[in-house]
C-alpha cells in the first residue's frame, strides 16, 4: 500500500472516530480495508480505501465518473459471497484528502469495467467534505 493510501486510511479512521463508530479495525486479514460498526445490532460497516492521484481541488465538472481499480474486485466478491448484509462503501479520496466521494459496493456490481477500472457515475456517488474542526462536526 503506497504511504497515500496509508494515509488515507488514517483520514478515514478519523472521520469515523469523529461520526460515533466504533470497534475500527484496520487490519487486514479481514480482506478490508477497514471494518466498524456503529451499534452492535446493525451490521459491520466495511470500507475500502484509495486516492485519485489526479484529482485536485474542487471535483472538475467535465468528469462524470469516479473510477475504481479493478484491483478492489476482490473484496467486492467477499463481501457478495461472505457477508452481504454488512454495508460496504469505497472511498475515493482527492490528492489532499479533504473531500471524498463514498460509493456503496451494490453500485459496483452494477456498474462497467472499462481499462482495469469499474466506471461510476458521479450521480451514483455521494461526494462528502472529509475534513472537521474540534467541535466535533
Amino acid at each position: 500500500m503506497s504511504q497515500m493510501n496509508v494515509n488515507a486510511q488514517k483520514c478515514m479512521v478519523d472521520w469515523l472516530h469523529e461520526h460515533d463508530h466504533s470497534n475500527i479495525s484496520t487490519n487486514k486479514t479481514n480482506q478490508f480495508d477497514i471494518v466498524c460498526t456503529v451499534d452492535q445490532d446493525l451490521p459491520r460497516i466495511l470500507y475500502e480505501v484509495e486516492v485519485n492521484y489526479s484529482w485536485q481541488g474542487e471535483w472538475p465538472e467535465t468528469w462524470e465518473e469516479v473510477f475504481i481499480s479493478e484491483e478492489k474486485a476482490k473484496p467486492l466478491e467477499k463481501w457478495s459471497k461472505e457477508c452481504p448484509d454488512d454495508i460496504l462503501t469505497f472511498v475515493v479520496f482527492c490528492n489532499d484528502l479533504k473531500k471524498a466521494w463514498h460509493i456503496d459496493g451494490s453500485t459496483l456490481l452494477e456498474c462497467a469495467v472499462r481499462n482495469k477500472f469499474f466506471c461510476i457515475s458521479t450521480s451514483d456517488a455521494y461526494l462528502m467534505d472529509m475534513t472537521y474542526d474540534e467541535s466535533g462536526r
